[in-house]
This record gives structure tokens, C-alpha cells and sequence, in this order.
């Protein structure tokens, strides 16, 4: 009779091929672990929490910041009044808002009502820049002015009818008066149009400027 030999994989022996198997697929785990850990560490981490871990492009930069708004100069000042017979009209005393004295004062003729008795549609203050600017804001100093209707116009013309109405305020007491324009209008004269004059403390109706600038920036 023959005698068989027991195979050497039988019970008990040792099953190489799938412990091998066993460590191949640990070892293809933990480099996927390592893998998202360094991912987080470099790509989410990082102490300013904005997802980017603290680096900085060198190809982007930022935006270059608006230039500020700065005071222009004012060449001239003059009254105007289309209708020709206001007190306040002309070069002369349209400089008393320019002059820098707080004591002098560019101020219209009276009026027996906000409406200028009936007598006209307006009058104002126009200044000249004496080159075209972007304009952004104008600044008065408007003494016993509660209640005035001003219309803020700007233009390359000194005619008040060929010029942009860019503001319309009406003032709520004396005090400087800023007219901020909702953007940046470009010309060379500024025109501060009363439409409606405020009523002083003698009972008269009258408009009045004491200094006024204009901010902005060259065109």
C-alpha cells in the first residue's frame, strides 16, 4: 500500500500570501491618511483661517487705493442773476466768498418772499476754476440760510442755462453746508443756484454765502 504525505498548506501552517495581501492594503491606507493630512495642514490650515494657509500670490496685487478728494482753487466768484437788477450781482461781490474772511459775506438783494416776490426764478454764485476739474463736493459756509433750496450746477460755460444740475438741497441752518455729488462731475464752473431764499432773522428774504471751496481731484 502507499502512504500519503499530509500537503504543507494544510491546517496550521502559515498563510503567507494573504497576510502579505494584509499589509499591502495598510500600507496603501495609512499613505491616503497621510496624504489628507497634509493636505489639510497645507491647503485649509494655517493660522489666518482663510483657507489658504497664509500664502500669497506675488502675482496678484491690490488694487491701487481712489485718490482723496483735495480743495481746488476758486479763480473767481461772481453774482449772477439772469434778470439783471440784484444787489448781489457781479465780480465785486461775489469775491466776498472767496476771500477767506470770515467777517465778509457775497449776499443778494431782499425779497419779501422765499419765491423773490414773484420777481424771478433765481439767482447765484457762480465759480470759476479756471480749468476743467473733477468736482466731487462743495462746502459752504451759509449764515442764517434754514429753509434755502440751492440747485448745485456744474459746466464748461458759464451760462447758468447750459449747465448740469447735479444736486438740489435744501439747508437746514446756518453753518457750513456740504453738497456731496453722487459721482464725480467734470467742468470748470460751479454754480450755486438759489431757487428759494431762506428767511433771515429781520424778517427778510435774502440768499447768502460767506466762503465756500470746492473738492475734488484734476480732470
Amino acid at each position: 500500500t502507499s502512504t500519503r504525505t499530509a500537503p504543507a498548506h494544510g491546517p496550521g501552517a502559515p498563510k503567507r500570501p494573504a497576510n502579505r495581501a494584509l499589509l499591502g492594503i495598510a500600507a496603501a491606507a495609512l499613505t491616503v491618511i497621510v496624504g489628507i493630512g497634509a493636505w489639510v495642514l497645507t491647503g485649509t490650515g494655517g493660522d489666518n483661517g482663510s483657507g489658504d494657509g497664509g500664502a500669497v500670490d506675488p502675482t496678484k496685487s491690490s488694487a491701487p487705493p481712489k485718490p482723496s478728494a483735495t480743495q481746488l482753487t476758486v479763480q473767481e466768484a461772481e453774482g449772477v442773476d439772469p434778470a439783471g437788477d440784484d444787489g448781489g450781482k457781479g465780480k465785486e461781490k461775489g469775491r466776498l466768498a472767496i476771500d477767506g474772511k470770515a467777517g465778509s459775506t457775497w449776499r443778494s438783494s431782499y425779497y419779501t418772499s422765499a419765491e423773490f416776490g414773484n420777481l424771478k426764478k433765481g439767482l447765484g454764485l457762480l465759480l470759476d476754476l479756471g480749468k476743467s476739474a473733477k468736482i466731487k463736493e462743495v462746502k459752504a459756509d451759509l449764515p442764517e440760510s434754514a429753509g434755502a433750496t440751492i440747485q448745485l450746477k456744474i459746466g464748461d460755460s458759464p451760462d447758468p442755462d447750459g449747465m448740469r444740475k447735479v444736486q438740489t438741497i435744501t439747508t437746514t441752518g446756518s453753518g457750513t453746508t456740504s453738497i456731496q455729488l453722487p459721482q464725480a462731475t467734470t467742468g470748470r464752473y460751479v454754480l450755486l443756484w438759489f431757487t428759494k431764499l431762506s428767511h433771515g432773522t429781520d424778517g427778510q428774504f435774502r440768499a447768502e454765502v460767506s466762503e465756500v471751496s470746492v473738492l475734488g481731484s484734476a480732470s
